[in-house]
């Protein structure tokens, strides 16, 4: 009987569906599941195995092993399998082979359509690569659509959906987020707007926020296991999937259990639905951020929608369904098994016949042949070249009708999986592997660490608990612990596998170490690691305006986000905003002067604030502790000090006099000038590099950014740039540092590591002070005289938005979330709030 197939390649499952006459229905892959695991393995004979059965062979042989692979699309970087480099085409394609082997072995015939899926966020060339991975399977021409239209089919086909509606399509899978619109209208399905994502999360990372919770439960039991133990990698592979059934388990029940069993010791670990909601909260509310752009791309309005359509393994969790409902007043849709809804869809699609004119190539039928996959076809890495002109050579989704596949080329019963030979290992590249904070594991290539803020890293993780340390602190602090990992995935794109957590097979990069679990937090903790940021969007929504009056000239806020300090002038006082509410929640006296400028200490404990008055007879810093709110220290410096910054480590407080020419260093742990670094006239601001090597200041009255040398306290480099550089703001990812010219009514834009102005950007009037979104998206300039506040696009350097304000903007407050940002509105005494993520 003849059949069409429709295939998910995820990220973590491979899912297969068929279309007969009769119906849809899912192809089961898996031995004791629908899906099958989207892993391989290399035997010792140069063979690849897929599914569960290289799944298995993880435990003996964890080098040989890869998986999650579909995230590196793109990364020219090979996938290390057994010490032989392989492209991640070419494991996509063993993977496609053997699912179409195994349906057409089951089936007697191999099918007459294949329709193939892939995220609607990808670009010309990821998709032209994906277009390799059915040639390397064999298959030739087949019909690609995304996977929301596929899901958009499967819905539309067991649902009632009319010409003329619209909806969201959710779509949380194992390794990727996608959000988009789609109509219904008489010829099928189109996609409304630009569709987005989030390239690294998805359930993995979830997974192994339990992991990280049962480590830091279990006193850090996991950091301290002999990975040279055989028996120590079959308990890690066993926990990570106790921690995996966890999480699937609350999808359902309010709390679980999980049984560790490590050599020598074994314990359960209780874990609560309301607990794991708190790990994955953060990085779900980026998920909704990303769905509301979509929609704003697309000119919906969420009333406008029929229904928000749940897709993927990971929208089962209940919290999404019921944050999605609470922010656009939508209902949401979720299938019992909303993993098989995009193979379903798909296999709609290849049941359906073909439109006139959209038939297979020219040439004759495709065909498919079972040894497809050969040596010659899997380059260990792609040439950039060939991502060149993608974009006028790859045709939109769905343009073509589905592949069809020769009877004579079925695959005979007992096919062995696809046979590849390794090709020849290259030599490794320059440079080592950049730090992270988990060891990389086999099949897994190290990403980047998550980059930094403004004000430099934060500081390591604090020690252990000690064992007196009560259960309920424990479980409150396991939690938070587990948040900071996920979000640090999130941001990094480090994966914890558990087989990689502390595997002895992978290098370790130089300086990393298994992070230490973290004792009772201050008041005011840093955060371990910078969280992941909401996207910012190119026009802020304009938010409520908060009283706090005085004259508030600058603001800065906590390293945690849960603060805002706002220096009043006039006042003579510091306050301090609770930003959950949005409310003054105290006003703390400054007796030494009029404060100027806020800068926090990078674990939130310490503000030092830069007093002078306008007779220029008072030039002090003044030193606030946090958690008592009160001055504790005062120290005089030559002349007006202007914003200052603390290096990365804490230890060392730089803050620019402007009428002197000087920046004074001053030693946090006794509050006393311990140096003096002689710069151009004058210096108004100063920031460090993210790495803490190098500081800029700019200086008012030369025109010249200077750059200095940490280390030696000498000047490098001046850049001239326009007339009164009043502020700089160093790009939280790039090299790129940005300064307001107040005179000019500009900002320049100066590339860090070749110390040139690379862009000059007319802005409003009298910008007073740059500030980047922390996504690094968008950069903002409050607008002295014309009251309002410039957004700047980071890629094209061009104006995309002029907010309005109150009477005399001077500082933009971004929260480290990226959600808000505050606006001192020096002459209405008020701050002005931005919804900065739209």
């Amino acid at each position: 009987m003849s059949y069409s197939l429709g295939v998910d390649l995820g990220t973590t499952f491979v899912a297969a569906a068929i279309a007969r006459a009769s119906g849809v229905e899912m192809f089961t892959l898996g031995d004791r599941t629908v899906v099958t695991p989207a892993v391989v393995y290399l035997r010792e004979d140069s063979t690849l195995v897929s599914g569960d059965a290289a799944a298995r062979r993880a435990v003996s042989s964890p080098d040989r092993v890869g998986r999650e692979f579909k995230r590196r699309l793109g990364d020219p970087t090979p996938v290390m399998l057994g010490g032989s480099p392989y492209a991640v085409t070419a494991l996509l394609g063993a993977l496609l082979h053997d699912v179409v082997a195994r349906v057409g072995e089951t089936e007697g015939a191999v099918p007459d359509r294949v329709v193939l899926t892939h995220p609607a966020n990808w670009g010309p060339f990821r998709r032209e690569l994906f277009e390799e991975v059915p040639q390397l399977a064999g298959l030739s021409a087949p019909w690609m659509v995304t996977e929301p239209e596929a899901a958009a089919a499967h819905y539309a086909a067991s649902r009632q959906l009319g010409d003329g509606d619209v909806i969201a399509v959710y779509d949380l899978g194992g390794g990727t987020f996608d959000a988009t619109v789609l109509r219904k209208h008489p010829g099928g399905i189109e996609i409304l707007g630009t569709p987005e994502g989030i390239e690294r999360l998805g359930g993995v990372d979830f997974d192994e926020a339990i992991l990280s919770y049962v480590n830091y439960t279990a006193g850090g039991a996991l950091a301290e296991l002999d990975m040279s133990d055989p028996q120590t990698a079959v308990a890690l592979a066993r926990l990570r999937q106790d921690c995996v059934l966890a999480k699937e388990a609350l999808s359902i029940d309010t709390e679980t259990t999980i049984p560790v069993f490590l050599p020598g010791r074994h314990f359960d670990v209780r874990l609560a639905r309301s607990d794991f909601e708190d790990m994955v909260r953060a990085p779900i509310e980026s998920t909704i951020g990303t769905l509301s752009r979509t929609l704003r791309s697309a000119q919906v309005a969420p009333e406008q929608l029929s229904a928000v359509l749940l897709v993927g393994g990971s929208s089962r969790i209940p919290l999404i369904a019921r944050m999605i409902s609470d922010a656009l007043g939508r209902p949401t849709v979720v299938d019992a098994h909303p993993k098989y809804a995009v193979a379903l869809g798909a296999a709609a699609l290849a049941g359906t016949p073909a439109t006139p004119g959209a038939g297979a190539p020219p040439g004759g039928p495709p065909r498919m042949a079972p040894d497809a996959v050969t040596p010659e076809t899997i380059p260990a890495q792609r040439d950039a070249r060939n991502g060149a002109g993608a974009g006028g050579t790859l045709a939109a989704a769905a343009v073509a009708a589905p592949a069809t596949v020769e009877q004579t080329a079925a695959t005979p019963p007992g096919a062995a999986p696809s046979t590849v030979d390794p090709p020849p290992t290259r030599p490794p590249g320059p440079g080592g592997p950049p730090h992270q904070a988990w060891p990389p594991g086999p099949g897994h290539s190290p990403a980047p660490p998550a980059a930094g803020g403004r004000g430099g890293p934060p500081p390591a993780a604090p020690p252990p608990l000690s064992d007196d340390t009560g259960g309920g602190r424990r479980r409150v602090l396991a939690v938070s612990t587990a948040v900071v990992v996920l979000l640090a995935l999130i941001a990094g794109g480090v994966y914890l596998g558990v087989n990689r957590f502390f595997s002895d097979s992978a290098p370790e990069a130089p300086g990393a170490s298994a992070p230490a679990a973290p004792e009772p937090a201050p008041q005011n903790p840093a955060p371990a690691q910078p969280a992941a940021p909401a996207a910012s969007v190119p026009i802020p929504t304009i938010g409520p305006t908060i009283e706090v009056g005085g004259t508030p000239g600058f603001a800065a806020v906590s390293p945690t986000g849960k603060q805002a300090y706002v220096a009043g002038r006039g006042a003579g006082v510091v306050t301090v905003i609770d930003t959950a509410v949005n409310k003054v929640t105290a006003r703390i006296p400054i007796p030494s002067g009029p404060p100027q400028y806020l800068t926090f200490s990078p674990d939130g404990r310490r503000v030092y604030v830069s007093i002078w008055n306008d007779a220029r007879t008072i030039a002090d810093v003044a030193v606030l502790d946090t958690t008592t709110n009160s001055v504790i220290a005062t120290i005089p410096v030559r002349t007006r000090p202007f914003l200052g910054a603390v290096t990365p480590d804490g230890k060392r407080l730089y803050v620019p006099n402007h009428d002197s020419g000087t920046v004074s260093v001053i030693d946090t742990g006794t509050n006393a000038v311990v140096g003096e670094i002689k710069v151009a006239p004058n210096p108004h601001w100063i920031e460090f590099s993210r790495d803490g090597t190098r500081a800029y200041t700019a200086n008012h009255e030369s025109n010249v950014i200077s750059v200095l040398d940490v280390a030696s306290g000498t000047v490098l480099a001046q850049v001239p740039v326009q007339t009164s550089p009043h502020s700089l703001a160093v790009h939280p990812t790039r090299p790129l540092v940005a300064n307001v010219n107040y005179d000019s009514a500009s900002v320049t834009m100066i590339d860090t590591n070749t110390q040139k102005v690379i862009a000059t950007i007319p802005v409003g009037k009298n910008p007073q002070e740059i500030t980047w979104a922390p996504d690094g998206r968008f950069a903002y300039t409050a607008n002295l005289t014309d009251n309002t506040v410039s957004v700047i696009n980071a890629e094209t350097f061009q104006v995309t938005a002029t907010i309005p304000t109150g009477a005399a903007p001077t500082s933009v407050a971004v929260l480290p979330n990226g959600q808000q940002a505050y606006v001192t509105n020096l002459d209405a005494g008020t701050l002005s709030v931005l919804d900065l993520a739209g």
